[in-house]
């Protein structure tokens, strides 16, 4: 989830019209879950029962004329280009909870969870529609997290509260229906817990808190040299260069795998797996998307993702470089063809699939 809506620059981890995806969690806990729900995405520790607690007596409101269409489109694009990429991307979990400053309005989720008013369907989307009145959620959040239980449900506050564009706002949500896509691929939570990385924490926090060394020198310098490799391989896409300066990112990201240490590395192969490759995701979906906007955002985004791996500081970014290195691996691996997306599903590292390139 980003609840804040400060824009900063991608170099310290977002976009300048982008909360912070250091803030991004996929979990909402008040008590402890059941093994497999206690490791959805990166948990923010929040009482949810207390939030419930601040209903206010608003009447809840329709959706804008102007979001049911969004919304709509964004399935189909979901299911049209996002199928092609992922097989079965449209077909995951796509409950959507609006945030607006009249109520809130629950899409896609086949029933109403307790507080909730049925309201028919929606004419746009066709989905259920549930509304209940403004609670104390804050109304700039862009999360998915199992607030209702799972499967979780993308928690989106409308453009103009969460202060960003059209096209940005599409492709945050498609970022966040990448992890609803994510949780549901065989095995997800079991495979999760193998990792050992939870450290006997039961609330998801560890995916945001784990104690990664970002500010020991050894391990900055290693991914700071690996970020500009992997910056000049993606320059050579598509020229005689590109195995060579393929070869050269390979060695720079072993040398930082040996620096971090291998549970640490463990960890930081993961995010790249997850935050990474939803952020390239939501590039792939919109260069494919009919709208020339998307197809803008697009190519901005990848640009903005080009420049932070050339301009790499891991003290400061701290977790949030696992964004722009995990979507510039995916567009690595793309460049050697599309067979590692067929891989993807079964792993939670990206390391193993640079085999489809031929290293």
């Amino acid at each position: 989830m980003r609840p804040d809506t400060s824009r900063r620059p991608f170099a310290q981890g977002v976009s300048t019209r982008r909360p912070p995806p250091s803030t991004n969690i996929h979990g909402a806990f008040t008590q402890p879950l059941r093994p497999c729900a206690r490791l959805w995405g990166e948990a923010l520790l929040l009482d949810i029962l207390t939030l419930l607690a601040f209903w206010s007596a608003a009447p809840a409101a329709p959706p804008p004329a102007a979001l049911g269409p969004e919304l709509a489109a964004i399935r189909a694009a979901a299911r049209d280009q996002g199928n092609r990429i992922w097989p079965g991307f449209g077909e995951a979990p796509f409950g959507l909870l609006l945030l607006e400053p009249g109520g809130e309005t629950l899409l896609c989720r086949p029933e109403a969870p307790p507080g909730f008013s049925d309201a028919g369907r929606d004419a746009a989307t066709g989905c259920p529609r549930f509304v209940r009145p403004r609670g104390a959620l804050p109304g700039n959040w862009l999360a998915a997290m199992p607030l209702f239980g799972p499967p979780a449900t993308i928690v989106m506050g409308t453009p103009a509260a969460t202060g960003l564009t059209g096209p940005r706002w599409r492709s945050t949500v498609l970022h966040e229906h990448v992890h609803q896509w994510q949780a549901a691929l065989p095995d997800y939570y079991a495979r999760v817990a193998a990792l050992d990385l939870a450290g006997g924490d039961e609330t998801g926090m560890w995916m945001l808190n784990f104690a990664f060394p970002y500010a020991d020198p050894a391990a900055a310098g290693a991914h700071a040299a690996a970020s500009r490799a992997l910056a000049a391989a993606l320059a050579a896409r598509g020229t005689p260069a590109f195995r060579a300066r393929l070869a050269d990112y390979l060695g720079a990201r072993r040398a930082f795998a040996a620096a971090a240490g291998a549970r640490n590395w463990r960890y930081f192969e993961f995010q790249l797996w997850q935050e990474g490759v939803a952020r390239w995701t939501e590039i792939a979906i919109s260069r494919l998307w009919p709208d020339p906007a998307m197809r803008a955002e697009a190519d901005a985004y990848e640009r903005e993702i080009l420049a932070a791996l050339g301009a790499p500081d891991l003290a400061g970014q701290q977790r949030v470089a696992v964004y722009p290195m995990g979507a510039g691996e995916a567009m690595l691996l793309e460049a050697c063809g599309p067979r590692w997306r067929a891989l993807y599903p079964a792993v939670l590292s990206l390391g193993p699939l640079f085999e489809t390139c031929g290293a």
